[in-house]
């Protein structure tokens, strides 16, 4: 992890082993609101791999982070019907 701000701001970066050249670096950006929480995520991505993927399917990586965000929701509703853990 490269930056930690408890309850505000959470990113890392790195690359795949399987391509040296390519680099990402993911930002979560934690807002609370008066019905919850606010959840801004953003990406970039710089190399090879990363073209190759985009070509290949042009809404991997919109689609892969629509999946989480929409998963991180289920498990943050389910939480808040059960007491917390």
């Amino acid at each position: 992890m490269q930056e930690f701000e408890p309850l505000t701001r959470i990113a890392w970066g790195g690359g795949p082993k399987a391509s040296l050249k390519s680099k990402a670096y993911h930002a979560w950006i934690i807002t609370p609101t008066p019905n919850g929480t606010h959840l801004w995520t953003e990406e970039t991505m710089q190399g090879p791999l990363w073209i190759e993927l985009a070509r290949q399917a042009p809404d991997i990586f919109w689609r892969t982070h629509q999946t989480l965000l929409e998963d991180l929701a289920k498990v943050a509703a389910a939480r808040g019907k059960s007491p917390a853990r």
